[in-house]
């Protein structure tokens, strides 16, 4: 296939997007978990509504893209009659050319700007004050405009029908719980079927208490919350929002930036300052 060609999201094709296991996302890395629920996920994804495309150069799949209604979205976003904009990734054939990532990522956005048209009365989305990660002034250039805004995310809107009502966040529900008057330390995080990597982290803090020596895992309670519907979404909810986030009694932790041995680490640190209270 010469070119870039682009095909509808089906349920026989899901398993080729590139963050699925054999994509190019995950390709090479060693993920831990198991991230062929990134597939299922999608195919309960097309049972309530989502679309989306495929975007394939020379026969391989180096992009997609995909939305949904907003009433089955798992995004705390309310907004009946509007689709949300959900995932959408663009790997270049040079690494690093970013010129290219964006300018695909804005093509294939336009697709479903061009389809939800007379189907929806606006899309929603999250953006974020990032240059390359979903990016607000990418958004902005597609024509849609900040509504809300908190810290580094922003509720994107693009009306597709005039007078539509504009979108908004849901209140935040989560509060992290704090233990430690109990001298136990509360482990609470949320991990997503929708992405291999928040599944890698979701194993990843697991493996990590696993290997707190047994007479301390009793100082332990883990509450582990798996945002993949909407209403996950909506009962989880926080600000910013993200699926993917660790607390320990109550301080967040950037489970992102911590290698294995380091979150293992700092866990055994809190159960030791328990310790001395």
């Amino acid at each position: 296939m010469d070119g870039v060609g682009d095909r509808l999201l089906t349920v026989e094709n899901v398993k080729e997007i590139v963050c699925c296991p054999g994509g190019l996302e995950v390709e090479g890395q060693k993920f831990k978990g198991e991230i062929g629920r990134t597939v299922t996920w999608r195919k309960e994804m097309l049972k309530l509504g989502m679309r989306g495309f495929i975007s394939y150069r020379d026969g391989l799949a180096r992009g997609f893209v995909e939305y949904m209604p907003a009433e089955t979205a798992p995004f705390p976003i309310e907004a009946p009659g509007v689709a949300v904009l959900m995932c959408y990734h663009w790997i270049s054939a040079n690494e690093g050319d970013e010129e290219e990532h964006l300018a695909q990522e804005k093509r294939l956005i336009e697709l479903v700007i061009e389809e939800a048209k007379g189907k929806f009365t606006g899309l929603a989305t999250l953006g974020w004050d990032h240059p390359i990660h979903f990016p607000i002034a990418m958004l902005e250039e597609l024509g849609f405009q900040q509504v809300e805004r908190t810290d580094y995310i922003a509720l994107m809107w693009l009306p597709l029908k005039e007078g539509a009502p504009r979108p908004r966040m849901a209140p935040a529900q989560f509060e992290p719980r704090e233990l430690s008057s109990q001298g136990i330390l509360a482990i609470e995080s949320a991990w997503s079927s929708r992405c291999p990597y928040s599944i890698h982290h979701a194993t990843r803090i697991e493996e990590a208490i696993a290997g707190i020596p047994k007479e301390e895992r009793g100082r332990i309670s883990h509450f582990p919350h798996l945002i993949d519907t909407h209403k996950d979404a909506l009962r989880w909810s926080r600000s910013p929002w993200d699926w993917d986030w660790l607390f320990l009694n109550g301080e967040e932790v950037a489970i992102h930036e911590l290698k294995g041995e380091e979150l293992q680490g700092l866990i055994a640190e809190k159960i030791g300052e328990l310790r001395q209270e």
